[in-house]
């Protein structure tokens, strides 16, 4: 990149890059589409020669990223959000373009015969109530089971059932007839408000259910905010068993978010394969172990403590984080479908 003279901005006499007087950049912008191009990626996703020696020390030795930037050794290497920011963008830049649903609820009928006694029992003794969806002979169950990354076409659309779209009046019908009559006004308020949130609920189950692409709309805009709130306490977690010797919390963040991006860009080749391949296959079973392993590796390089210690506090962490996970990811669900 050329140096100006002198400064465009204030006309003052260059001494260096940047002006004395002002302190703006001394740069020529007049220059080719593609050197422009590479002043952009710079800007956004700092591409030069850290980003490769970043990517290197994130896959190729786990928790050594970590350590060297907790160290202070930063200006060789990406900042952790920015990091995170570009795993996250990639993720869902490639739903996008593959098409994939991110969330899917696949129908599945079982034959009632085939179930256990107790089971069988249960679904036959239920009098209409709950929610099992039978057919109207009585010899088979429909289940609905989530799936994810699930391959669809552009327009594809997927019928309910007599007996699944009958299940969803009822449920509908039964929100509706809350009884309130005892109830205080506020009481009465607040149920009125329930009932009403889980009508939307269910209506935007059925869509989902006949289109899960529909779905990726306000997942993709919770996720985000999800994963925003999950990594400060997944860092919490990780302070709550290494409080000792001390560790600042912005070190468990700065861990925590490079686990995450790890987590991010492992999601996107899942997808990717998904996309091509029509299926995981093996890399289905693969990916949480190798994912575990990656985190018990980090762990150890980063804390700095034996085997065995590492490996406990890693299988309690990932225990509790996985429970508030699966909650808050619950929940973001429910939210999605209301906005459906």
């Amino acid at each position: 990149m050329s140096v100006l003279p002198a400064c465009a901005n204030c006309n003052t006499a260059l001494q260096g890059p940047y002006c004395w007087n002002c302190g703006q950049k001394a740069s020529d912008y007049h220059r080719p589409f593609w050197w422009i191009l590479g002043e952009f990626m710079d800007a956004v996703f700092s591409f030069d020669s850290r980003t490769f020696r970043t990517l290197w020390l994130l896959f190729g030795e786990p928790g050594e990223f970590t350590r060297r930037y907790n160290a202070g050794q930063r200006a060789s290497m990406l900042p952790p959000f920015r990091l995170f920011v570009i795993a996250s963008f990639l993720f869902f830049l490639a739903l996008q373009i593959t098409g994939l649903a991110l969330v899917a609820f696949q129908t599945k009928i079982v034959n009632i015969d085939n179930l256990p006694p107790a089971a069988q029992a249960a679904i036959r003794n239920h009098k209409g109530e709950g929610a099992f969806i039978t057919s109207t002979d009585g010899k088979t169950i429909s289940t609905v089971q989530i799936d994810f990354f699930v391959p669809i076409k552009p327009g594809e659309t997927r019928a309910l059932t007599p007996e699944q779209k009958a299940q969803l009046n009822k449920n509908a019908a039964a929100l509706q007839k809350q009884e309130t009559a005892t109830a205080s006004p506020d009481e009465a308020d607040i149920m009125k408000l329930i009932g009403g949130y889980g009508q939307r609920v269910l209506a935007g189950f059925e869509k989902a259910m006949e289109d899960p692409l529909k779905l990726n709309g306000p997942l993709d805009t919770w996720l985000p905010r999800v994963m925003l709130f999950l990594v400060p306490v997944f860092a919490l977690l990780l302070a709550l068993v290494h409080w000792r010797p001390r560790v600042y919390y912005v070190e468990h963040l700065i861990f925590a978010l490079h686990l995450h991006t790890v987590l991010f860009f492992a999601l996107t080749v899942v997808v990717l394969v998904v996309a091509y391949f029509g299926g995981v296959g093996f890399l289905d079973a693969a990916v949480w172990p190798i994912l575990f392993v990656y985190f018990l590796m980090a762990m150890k390089r980063v804390y700095n403590r034996g085997w065995f210690l590492t490996t406990v506090k890693a299988v309690g962490v990932l225990m509790v984080y996985s429970t508030i996970l699966t909650m808050t990811l619950g929940l973001a669900l429910v939210q999605a479908l209301s906005e459906l």
